[in-house]
């Protein structure tokens, strides 16, 4: 017989248990819920890292292509023939390319994240920089002749523009350096062509106007000199007027030549050969023991497309001039080389190619030009030697031009001083035909 007791507990037992199954059922059922959450965050997990990979691919990709970009950029800028330089707001350099670093002799890593006043010790960019910062998005230039440490001089015309941002700020300036050195030097040969021919054809007027009477003079003195035979002493002073009218006329003849227009005939010419037979006593040369020649001639053959007789006018002019600036002696040096030269035609006004010229470099150690008389010396009648005329290296300049060639001269004060000139090489295929 069973107990009220017993069967109270019995259900107290059902009850307990059908509750723990409940809540079993609940555990798995959240478990389940759990397990499902589990299983769509591990599916979500895989395709977020799989979206993940591809953006970091396209990332990748990104940075690669950014990278190509700068250094494609970064690769047009130091092949730029112009200088480029930029510096921020407060004035340091940010961007120095070589052709800059080639222009002011500086090395571009070592001007980065300087100023200008640090990096050039006088005021080269500094004002052209504050002229942009009063005119606003204006563009402002200026010429400026550039001192490079091994003090060779560029002639630059350096151009400012501001740098701006997205919200039109300035946050910056770029400078653009253009080397005019060249155009500096064609411009030059230009005015000093356009000088001398305008000089040429006043002298031409002018030794006819005089060479005139000098005849007369020439004759009347004659006559006299035939009428004071017995007189030595006056026949001494007539023949002091006719030697003055014989130099007289020697410098009419001489400015004649300047005036003339030479047309040289087209030959081979052997530069190395003609400055040999210079150098070894043609044409009187003669050059003083306390003077060292040095031949530096090219080993390959020198043929010039020129007249030889008119050559041999301008080189021993050149020569003469070396050894007079050397009276305590030096060194002599006489150099040939070829190089190729851009010509432009002169119908089209196209770029013709290139065409090679014999450079022939005569060089002084006698202490140098100073810079107010180098610009002159192409001048006719401009010496500076107590005897002579002036004429000879306006002479030899008209020469060389008549060749289609260029005589320039160099030089360094106090130390030496070097012409060069340079004339077409002989082309068989261009002067042939």
């Amino acid at each position: 017989m069973i107990s009220p007791m017993t069967t109270s507990a019995g259900k107290e037992n059902s009850k307990d248990i059908e509750a723990l199954i409940k809540k079993m059922e609940a555990f798995n059922e959240v478990a389940e819920q759990l397990q499902r959450s589990y299983d769509e965050l591990q599916v979500r997990i895989k395709k977020l890292d799989l979206e993940l990979a591809d953006k970091n691919k396209e990332l990748e990709k990104n940075l690669v292509e950014k990278e190509e970009v700068k250094n494609y950029l970064n690769d047009i800028l130091e092949s730029l023939t112009n200088g480029v330089i930029v510096v921020d707001r407060l004035g340091r350099i940010t961007t120095f390319n070589q052709t800059a670093g080639n222009l002011t002799g500086l090395k571009p890593q070592n001007c980065l994240g300087k100023t200008l006043k640090e990096v050039f010790p006088f005021d080269l960019f500094e004002n052209l920089v504050s002229r942009l910062e009063k005119n606003r998005r204006e563009t402002a230039y200026q010429d400026q002749d550039i001192t490079t440490p091994d003090k060779k001089i560029i002639h630059a015309r350096v151009s400012a523009s501001p740098v701006w941002d997205n919200h039109s700020g300035q946050i910056g300036t770029v400078l653009i350096l253009q080397d005019r050195t060249d155009l500096r030097r064609l411009e030059e040969f230009a005015h000093r062509n356009q000088r001398l021919r305008e000089m040429g054809e006043m002298a031409a007027g002018i030794a006819h106007e005089i060479r005139n009477p000098l005849g007369s003079i020439e004759l009347f003195a004659s006559l006299l000199k035939k009428d004071l035979e017995g007189d030595l002493e006056k026949a001494e002073l007539v023949q002091h007027i006719r030697a003055g009218v014989q130099n007289m006329d020697r410098i009419i003849s001489t400015l004649l030549l300047f005036a003339k227009s030479s047309q040289p005939s087209r030959q081979q010419c052997d530069i190395n050969l003609l400055l040999a037979e210079l150098l070894d006593g043609l044409d009187d040369i003669r050059v003083p023991d306390n003077i060292k020649v040095v031949r530096d001639f090219g080993k390959e053959e020198m043929l010039a497309n020129g007249d030889r007789e008119l050559l041999r006018q301008v080189f021993p002019n050149l020569i003469r001039n070396a050894i007079q600036a050397m009276p305590d002696g030096g060194e002599l040096r006489l150099q040939t080389e070829k190089a190729l030269i851009p010509v432009s035609g002169s119908e089209s006004g196209k770029d013709a190619g290139a065409r090679k010229f014999i450079t022939v470099t005569v060089t002084d150690t006698g202490g140098g030009i100073c810079a107010d008389d180098l610009s002159k010396i192409f001048n006719p009648f401009f010496t500076t030697k107590d005897k002579g005329t002036g004429l000879g290296l306006a002479i030899s300049h008209n020469i060389i031009k008549a060749h289609q060639g260029t005589i320039e001269a160099v030089s360094e004060e106090g130390k030496s001083t070097s012409f060069r000139v340079k004339i077409p090489c002989w082309d068989e295929d261009f002067d042939e035909k």
